[in-house]
């Protein structure tokens, strides 16, 4: 592993892990049974891409949950779905994110050039204030003190300040401000760098039911609820080596069964007469306390779909 050779990860999350990097070379992968600071920082990008680690969370412990995660980018990705971070999935996870900002190097500085000149010019003001045309100071006669009123606002002309008989009529001053040209350029600023919003994209089922959710169950109990369509299909797959049988059961009182084939998958239709959205709960129980079962659900009703009737 070579960091510098110019084969390097180069986003700010993932750069200079010598882990990683060397995942990037193909000189080692990261599967289950892992663990580290290399682990937890695939698992934080996987969850800040709307890919769920459920029970796990970003641990930095490469377990179940975690390789789920993985096989599921892998598969939305179009890359070769093993459930292992290798050169590719690396590769592809390290283009999701911005690159590492360089720091530009500060030249040093170096002192102007001054020409000998016999005497010292003076700066000449880039505007010159404008010449206020002669006036005889005129002596005002004695009067009692008026309390000068507020400035007028943009739009409404000046008040007129009223004067005792016999004394004229003072034109309150105008209030001026300063102009600023547009053109100038406002100096530069630095801005922490936020990551871009990744989301994968929603598939569409043959009857035309988006992508609602996803996630997975262990062991030989479990439930889940969402709030989705009228018309639904829970996709379920058995990640383990040994077959699984399985029982599906609504709050609606319906209720399936199958047999779960390793590495198989199996649909499950549901359809509700109810108006929609529609709040659904499913009630699992499987035949082991080692199962470890991937879901996906899709639906005719998707909350925050501009297409929802």
């Amino acid at each position: 592993m070579t960091i510098g050779d110019g084969h390097d990860l180069k986003s700010s999350r993932f750069a200079g892990d010598e882990v990683l990097e060397a995942c990037l070379d193909k000189e080692r992968v990261l599967r289950r049974g892992d663990s580290g600071p290399a682990v937890k920082k695939i698992q934080e990008a996987l969850i800040f891409l709307e890919i769920p680690v459920p029970g796990a969370g970003a641990n930095g412990i490469f377990g179940d949950e975690t390789e789920l995660a993985v096989r599921s980018y892998q598969e939305a990705r179009g890359l070769k779905v093993d459930g292992v971070i290798g050169s590719e999935t690396i590769g592809s996870l390290d283009e999701e994110f911005p690159g590492v900002v360089e720091k530009t190097p500060v030249s040093s500085a170096t002192e102007p050039y001054v020409s000998e000149v016999p005497t010292p010019l003076k700066p000449t003001p880039p505007v010159k204030p404008p010449r206020a045309s002669p006036v005889e100071p005129v002596k005002a006669p004695d009067v009692p003190p008026v309390k000068a009123p507020r400035a007028p606002k943009v739009g409404v002309p000046p008040l007129k300040i009223p004067q005792p008989p016999g004394v004229p009529t003072v034109e309150p001053p105008i209030m001026t401000t300063q102009a600023v040209p547009l053109e100038q350029t406002p100096d530069r600023v630095t801005r922490p760098i936020t990551p871009p919003v990744t989301r994968l994209p929603h598939t569409v089922d043959s009857r035309g039911r988006k992508f609602h959710a996803a996630g997975t169950w262990k062991g030989d109990k479990s439930s889940f609820g969402a709030e989705a369509g009228k018309s639904i299909r829970l996709e379920v797959k058995n990640l383990k080596s040994k077959e699984s049988n399985v029982i599906i059961k609504t709050n609606m009182g319906e209720v399936k069964e199958s047999v779960l084939l390793p590495d198989k998958l199996v649909d499950f239709e549901f359809v509700e007469i109810d108006k929609e959205p529609f709040i659904w709960r499913f009630y699992i129980e499987t035949d082991s306390k080692d199962s470890l079962i991937e879901w996906k659900l899709y639906s005719n009703w998707v909350p925050g779909d501009s297409d929802n009737p």
